[in-house]
């Protein structure tokens, strides 16, 4: 038998809609141990089980799969060309790679394809915990509008500039982790890449880490100049190039809310109020590749003074934060910078160990774009416990020069 299913017979299935999880290995032992260990995950999850690459894009062409687990190494057709053939025929599906001793040379051909790279061996909890993160919430609908708009994005744009001086700093063999850090944060798509690595089971120090320049000194100079150099993944394709100046208007406003945050954020909390404030935006940039026409069309209705939250409802069925937040939990960032990313415009629905931070974006991220307090649901604040600190953070804002203007 070369495909096990798992999960209930059909005629047992529950009202709702079961997550399609697919996992692919040339091992048939590896395969029954994967059955076993998830047996209980059958009420939530209908599993299949691939011997070999071949069988498993097989079964994507059969039906939709939300999530696939492959091994790298196999015969015929390994787990890098399975990856990027379900990419280009399944782009929503969550790419998952589990792997040995993968070389350099390897990994830059797997990252363009990849969601998230697990070591082998990878607990069962581990692995459960990724899946869960990439499937979403329990509203099945959104779920499904959140996925289509993500499905094909794998690596966000940097301005070349921004590239050109990292590559430059990483061909000095002085340059120290402060000056690349530096650079990296000048840019979300640099920074969200360096978090989602480090953060990886296969390149991090398995420890959670929500700061820039930790994941840059943990990540190393060596790694950081592989990724930039060998996998290409800071590259503005050229036909997006006419939204450069769009990109830049994001870029910016994230750039000062990050600065903004960091100084209304108490000292041990400083860094991850920068990177979650940093990378607060990132779903503006989706919806800029994916729906150009109706991003164009929502920063036309907002300029005429609607609230951001409803034209995004309207036009796209979900908000540009639960984007950004959803495309962070994919790629394996920590729960909190992603629960601030989702929750950065209603901090008082947050979960309680992020909604000062969530406020704290949420007043940074009005501030930068020149912010009125039309803008500021103060409502929301109060619940986050943050009400009383608008006034303050307001004169910082004014002192530093922070606030911008909406383009």
């Amino acid at each position: 038998m070369q495909i096990m299913r798992g999960g209930l017979r059909r005629d047992e299935q529950p009202m709702t809609e079961k997550k399609r999880i697919l996992f692919v290995d040339d091992d048939p032992d590896l395969l029954g141990g994967l059955r076993n260990v998830f047996y209980r995950d059958r009420k939530q999850w209908d599993m299949t089980f691939a011997l070999g690459g071949q069988l498993g894009l097989d079964e994507v062409r059969r039906a939709p799969v939300d999530v696939v687990v492959s091994d790298m190494q196999m015969p015929g057709m390994d787990g890098a060309t399975l990856l990027r053939s379900v990419k280009e025929e399944s782009p929503a599906t969550v790419r998952i790679m589990l792997t040995g001793h993968a070389s350099r040379a390897a990994i830059g051909r797997l990252l363009p394809a990849l969601h998230q790279l697990l070591a082998k061996p990878c607990t069962p909890a581990v692995l459960r915990e990724v899946i869960e993160r990439s499937v979403g919430g329990v509203d099945p609908e959104r779920d499904a509008r959140i996925r289509r708009i993500i499905g094909s994005v794998d690596n966000l744009p940097t301005p070349s500039d921004v590239f050109f001086e990292l590559s430059r700093l990483l061909q000095i063999e002085t340059s120290s982790v402060a000056e690349i850090t530096a650079v990296v944060t000048r840019d979300p798509a640099l920074s969200v890449k360096m978090l989602q690595l480090v953060n990886n089971a296969y390149f991090g120090a398995h420890r959670v880490t929500t700061t820039i320049p930790q994941a840059v000194s943990l990540l190393g100079l060596e790694q950081v100049r592989f990724i930039a150099l060998s996998a290409s993944v800071f590259v503005v394709p050229v036909a997006q190039v006419r939204l450069a100046r769009t990109l830049d208007r994001i870029r910016e406003e994230a750039s000062c809310a990050a600065r903004l945050a960091r100084a209304f954020a108490e000292p041990a909390q400083r860094d991850v109020a920068f990177a979650s404030a940093l990378l607060g935006n990132l779903g503006e940039v989706v919806l800029a590749l994916c729906r150009e026409a109706e991003f164009q069309l929502r920063r036309e209705r907002i300029g005429r003074g609607e609230r951001e939250r409803d034209v995004e409802l309207d036009l796209f069925g979900v908000t540009h934060h639960e984007i950004g937040a959803r495309l962070l939990a994919i790629w394996g960032l920590p729960m909190t910078i992603v629960d601030v990313v989702q929750f950065s415009q209603d901090p008082g629905s947050a979960p309680e160990a992020a909604r000062k931070l969530a406020g704290i974006s949420h007043v940074a991220g009005a501030f930068a774009r020149g912010g009125v307090p039309a803008e500021l649901d103060l409502g929301s604040l109060e619940r986050a416990g943050c009400g009383d600190l608008v006034p303050a953070w307001r004169a910082i804002a004014d002192s530093q020069g922070g606030a911008g203007e909406r383009a």
